[in-house]
């Protein structure tokens, strides 16, 4: 067997080990965007959970944030400023889901299924007096996002309870 048959046999192998390697790297890759996906909506759901529970967990904190999803000015003060941390703590979680969203780490069906009810949430009566103080803490991506929107399209009904 002279050199070049050796060089060439060489080059062979090397061109099959590496199209394995970039084989393995691809799958790896695939691996770990399923696991960051995953992840990311364990997390939401995780922090969309512990709002809710937040509030359950009091008889006055869920008497607080219904009333003041609807009429909050039958709030006191105190009662105002505890439904306003409630709101803060739900729009952030919101705010995050929506960045997750628009960079590519939540699915279309986790964000459809989750946009409908952030969006009912911005339109109750309460969370629009509690928005015109806070709105600028929120990014303007996310100010656009619930601005833009229109109560009247939708699709959860207005007269839901929740």
């Amino acid at each position: 067997m002279n050199w070049e048959a050796v060089s060439a046999i060489s080059g062979i192998l090397a061109a099959i080990a590496v199209a394995l390697t970039v084989v393995y790297l691809a799958l790896q890759i695939r691996k770990n965007t399923l696991a960051t996906y995953s992840q990311t909506h364990y997390h939401t759901t995780i922090a969309l959970a512990e709002t809710a529970s937040a509030i359950a967990s009091s008889g006055e904190l869920s008497r607080v944030y219904r009333v003041g999803l609807s009429t909050p000015d039958q709030l006191d003060e105190d009662s105002l400023f505890r439904f306003a941390l409630i709101a803060t703590s739900q729009f952030r979680t919101f705010e995050n889901l929506f960045f997750q969203y628009r960079s590519g780490l939540v699915t279309e069906d986790f964000w459809i299924a989750h946009r409908e009810n952030i969006l009912w949430f911005f339109h109750r009566p309460g969370m629009q007096v509690w928005w015109k103080e806070k709105r600028l803490a929120y990014s303007k991506a996310f100010r656009e996002f619930l601005e833009s929107s229109n109560a009247a399209a939708l699709a959860s009904p207005d007269n839901r309870r929740l």
